[in-house]
C-alpha cells in the first residue's frame, strides 16, 4: 500500500519466519566499497552525508580504524583519506552547524591514535566534496585523555545546540557539546554515566530527544539525549529475544514522517541485523539477513548506517550500509543495499525526511 506516493507499511510478512528471529528479509549488497587500505580488523563503521542540491554527489564515509577517515562516492569508489594514521573508530555527521560567517555540513569521529586521543571533526565541503580539519586544538579529549570507542552526534530540538557522544570499553559513557571557536569547533564536556560492561554502537534520534546505547553483551538502552537527561535509561531489546546475539555492535535509525521508523541494529553473533520500531517501546519488527550474489554476503558487522533519501539513480528510496568483516582479500570495506529492497510493501518508505530539517 502506498500512501501519498511516499509511504508504504508492513501489510505482508516477509519470508522466513524462525521461531526467534521472526520475520526475516534477505536483501542482496549492489555496490560495495573499495576495501580500507589496512588488512585485517579495520574498517568498522560508515556514514551517509547527503549533498545539499545533487544527490548523486552524496558521500559515504567510512573509518579505518589503523588509518584514517575515507569518503566514497555512490559507486563505493573512493574519493579521499582524511587524517590518516588517526585511526577514527566511529563517525557520524552533522548538517547545517554554525561556523564562520554561515553554516557547515560536518563529520564527527572518536578517534585513538596517541596524538589525537578524543574526538575529531571535518567540515565537509559541498562543492568540492572535501573533507578538511577544523577541530579546534587538533582533538577533543574525552575521558580525562583516554581512549573513546564509540561515538555519534545528537542536535537538540528543545534548544538548537549540538552534542557528541562518546563511550569507551568500560561502560563509560560522556557528552559533549559542540561550539564554533572562530572557523573552529571546540567541545565542552556537560554529561557523563555509566553502564556496566562494554558499549560502541550508539546513535540519537534528534526529533525524540533520545539516545541508543548498544551494552554488547546485555541489550540496546535508550536514554534522554539532553545534557540533564540524567543516567536512568531503559533496556529496549534484550540480547536473547528475537535472536539478538552478542555481540550487539552497530546502531542506525531509519526516519520517517511523523516521528514513525526503525531503530536497525547489528547483531553480530547471528550475522543479521535487527529492526524495531523507532516509535513507542521500541517493539521488534522484523531481521535482514543479507545473501550473497554478484556481492559475496557480509558477516562480523560492526558499523551501520542508513538514509531515508534518494542519493543516486542506483539508490532512489534511500540505502543501508554495514561493515563486513569478512576480510575479503585480507582487506575489509562496506556493502550498501537498496532500502526498497529491504522494505517490499512491509516497512516505511518515506523519501520526505530531510535530515538538514530535522
Amino acid at each position: 500500500m502506498v500512501v501519498f506516493g511516499l509511504l508504504a507499511f508492513a501489510l505482508a510478512a516477509p519470508r522466513g519466519s524462525p521461531a526467534d528471529g521472526g520475520p526475516v528479509v534477505t536483501p542482496l549488497a549492489i555496490v560495495e566499497t573499495t576495501p580500507v587500505p589496512h588488512e585485517g580488523d579495520s574498517a568498522d563503521d560508515p556514514a551517509i552525508w547527503v549533498h545539499p542540491t545533487d544527490p548523486g554527489k552524496s558521500l559515504i564515509l567510512g573509518t579505518d580504524k589503523q588509518g584514517g577517515l575515507i569518503s566514497y562516492g555512490m559507486d563505493g569508489r573512493q574519493v579521499q583519506i582524511v587524517s590518516d594514521g588517526a585511526r577514527p573508530n566511529n563517525v557520524d555527521v552533522v548538517y547545517d552547524f554554525p561556523l564562520g560567517a554561515g553554516r557547515a555540513d560536518l563529520a564527527v569521529a572518536g578517534c585513538r591514535d596517541s596524538k589525537s586521543l578524543g574526538l575529531k571533526v571535518w567540515r565537509i565541503d559541498a562543492e568540492t566534496r572535501r573533507l578538511g580539519d577544523v577541530t579546534a586544538g587538533g582533538f577533543i579529549p574525552v575521558f580525562g585523555h583516554s581512549e573513546p570507542y564509540g561515538s555519534c552526534v545528537y542536535h537538540s530540538r528543545k534548544s538548537g545546540k549540538f552534542y557528541a557522544f562518546v563511550n569507551n570499553k568500560n561502560g563509560a559513557q560522556e557528552q559533549y557539546e559542540l561550539t564554533a571557536a572562530g572557523d573552529t569547533i571546540a567541545g565542552t564536556k556537560v554529561r557523563a554515566f555509566k553502564l556496566k560492561s562494554i558499549t560502541e554502537g550508539t546513535v540519537c534520534d534528534d526529533e525524540a530527544g533520545a539516545l541508543y546505547v548498544a551494552e554488547e553483551r546485555v541489550g540496546i538502552w535508550r536514554f534522554s539525549a539532553e545534557p540533564d537527561g540524567g543516567s536512568a535509561g531503559k533496556l529496549i531489546a534484550k540480547v536473547g529475544e528475537h535472536g539478538l546475539a552478542a555481540d550487539v555492535e552497530g546502531l542506525t535509525l531509519y526516519c520517517a514522517a511523523g516521528g514513525k521508523g526503525y531503530l536497525i541494529a547489528s547483531s553480530q553473533g547471528n550475522n543479521t541485523f535487527k529492526v524495531y520500531a523507532r516509535e513507542g517501546d521500541n517493539g521488534f519488527v522484523c531481521t535482514i539477513d543479507p545473501r550473497g550474489g554478484a556481492i559475496d554476503d557480509v558477516s562480523d558487522t560492526d558499523g551501520i548506517a542508513v538514509t531515508n533519501r534518494p542519493t543516486s539513480t542506483a539508490f532512489p528510496k534511500g540505502f543501508l550500509i554495514v561493515q563486513d568483516g569478512s576480510k575479503k582479500g585480507g582487506h575489509q570495506n562496506f556493502k550498501l543495499y537498496r532500502w526498497e529492497d529491504i522494505a517490499g510493501d512491509r516497512l516505511w518508505i518515506d523519501t520526505s525526511e530531510d535530515p538538514r530539517r530535522r
